[in-house]
């Protein structure tokens, strides 16, 4: 099998070679926000996570279609049913001259294994050690048998870094300055400017040739009508988070179009359910009842989601379709917080980085209006991006708060997303006591996660998202849509995974 995906890997670099482009032809990126870190092991806030897969290589990956491929590994293999051999791509070199190594690979993956040292660590928790066999061969041995093992290594974190800025003092320098072996090198951060790359001469990827655009500035304009002039007079090249309001004048104007495909990420709030009132289950399922999801799809994102339930997009597997978002229902929703012994009405916070997501004020607005007409009382509190990465990094939600989120599934599978998220030491595990060991929900993710048999996991899934859609341990909303406003001259297919990867791309001629 994986000599077939090299196979296919080299055909499609073969084909698609990149274009004579005009000498330093460069592109513009403009996203709401700036990115936080240059660390792909401290955030999976995809406006940053965008950055890590222009600078980073991983040693497999997705390619534009959602195919696994080889990356930095050019073939893998079971030695047993725990421990897992990838054979290293020779001749790689790190963006500062240096050769990319086996210690390098050990040294990235086993910093991920650390509790607290990333926040990506639940992804990498299967993996009890990383060992280096010579200088070509890495083996990862997990506790138990990982059927998405090969998967995990193109996950976000897993981007390979030089092995001195794995340490304390290493990550404190990477994380202002970062030194890949990817497509793109970092040249330049100016805070709330711009984020300068440039062309990788030396990368490995398309048979040794560059990329077809030789330079990519990332420029943050958080208001919508600013990113919007910018694109339409040719000022950048692609705008994220776009207006709904708005799609038809960019598809409407002589320069400009948009570009669209389902999307791999939902739209959803941590909980902290750690104390009463939302500690209790039927208040949490009141939330739910008192939100009409349907209205909230049509009339701020023109209709571009599709209401999800039980954890998980269409895209992972695991998704149950037997599962049917709560109905606009305020009558139950009265019913079920009156049972909860808060007939009176309950005191919450929403909390929103501006920039998470498109409409995110306007979103949390109107479901707290929606809420105030059953007696929930809403205090709405926006953040900078960097104070919503702490909350959301270092698990600060307050009791009885809520924090906007948009996770993405990083393995397509259940276990890249629901139990990411809910593991004990995952971004929401601490605020629901059903992610804790000795709770059902515990033991049927961890038995997914080391069990080969595909049906078999896929009941364990069936379950555990039947106890998910009953709990609430979160607030679900609704299945993304990703939506692009960019310029005619630049030519690329959108990846549902919202990853805007530069090599990708061409210009027109």
């Amino acid at each position: 099998m994986v000599t077939s995906l090299v196979a296919v890997a080299l055909l499609l670099m073969a084909v698609s070679p990149a274009l004579a482009q005009p000498a330093g032809a460069q592109i513009t990126i403009a996203p709401p926000a700036e990115a936080t870190t240059m660390d792909p092991g401290r955030s999976t806030q995809v406006l940053t996570v965008n950055y890590f897969y222009n600078l980073y290589d991983t040693l497999t990956r997705w390619d534009a279609a959602l195919r696994l491929q080889p990356g930095l590994a050019t073939s893998w293999r079971n030695i047993n049913e725990t421990t897992w051999e990838f054979t290293l791509r020779q001749g790689v070199r790190f963006h500062d001259g240096s050769p990319l190594t086996a210690d390098d690979v050990r040294a990235t993956l086993e910093r991920n294994l650390v509790p607290g040292k990333t926040v990506v660590q639940p992804g990498f928790a299967s993996s009890e050690c990383v060992q280096a066999v010579g200088s070509t061969t890495i083996r990862i041995v997990t506790r138990k048998p990982d059927p998405v093992l090969p998967v995990r290594m193109a996950q976000m974190g897993a981007q390979i870094l030089p092995a001195r800025l794995t340490t304390d003092e290493g990550v404190k320098e990477l994380a202002r300055r970062p030194v890949g072996s990817g497509a793109y090198r970092f040249v330049e951060w100016v805070k709330d400017e711009r984020l300068v790359m440039e062309a990788n001469r030396d990368w490995w990827g398309f048979e040794g040739k560059p990329p077809a655009i030789e330079r990519v500035v990332w420029k943050p304009i958080p208001d919508d009508f600013p990113r919007l002039v910018a694109l339409d007079k040719g000022e950048a090249d692609i705008i994220t988070n776009v207006p709904p309001d708005k799609l038809s004048a960019i598809e409407a104007g002589r320069a400009t179009r948009v570009v669209t495909a389902p999307a791999t990420r939902t739209v959803a709030f941590w909980i902290n359910a750690t104390q009463p009132p939302l500690s209790d289950k039927r208040v949490r399922q009141a939330l739910h009842y008192a939100m009409d999801v349907n209205s909230i799809i049509k009339n701020l994102y023109a209709g571009q989601g599709k209401p999800f339930s039980g954890g998980l997009a269409d895209t992972d597997f695991g998704h149950n379709p037997a599962l049917k978002p709560y109905p606009y229902d305020p009558a139950r929703a009265r019913q079920l917080l009156a049972e909860a012994g808060f007939a009176g009405g309950i005191d919450v916070t929403i909390f929103a980085g501006s920039g998470t997501m498109v409409n995110d004020k306007a979103l949390v607005e109107t479901i707290a209006d929606m809420w105030s007409k059953l007696g929930i009382r809403t205090k709405v509190q926006m953040m900078e991006m960097g104070a919503r990465a702490r909350m959301n990094n270092e698990r600060t939600t307050p009791p009885n708060g809520l924090l906007l989120i948009n996770p993405q599934s990083t393995l397509l599978d259940a276990d890249g997303s629901l139990w990411r998220l809910f593991h004990p030491n995952g971004f929401g595990g601490k605020f629901w006591v059903g992610s804790q060991p000795g709770q059902r929900f515990h033991e049927l993710m961890e038995q997914a996660r080391y069990t080969l048999d595909q049906k078999k996991r896929k009941a364990l899934y069936t379950e555990a998202t039947q106890i998910i859609h009953e709990e609430k341990p979160w607030l679900e909303l609704f299945q993304e849509v990703v939506v692009y406003g960019t310029s005619k001259r630049l030519q690329f297919k959108p990846r549902p995974d919202y990853r805007l990867i530069v090599a990708e791309m061409t210009l027109a001629r």
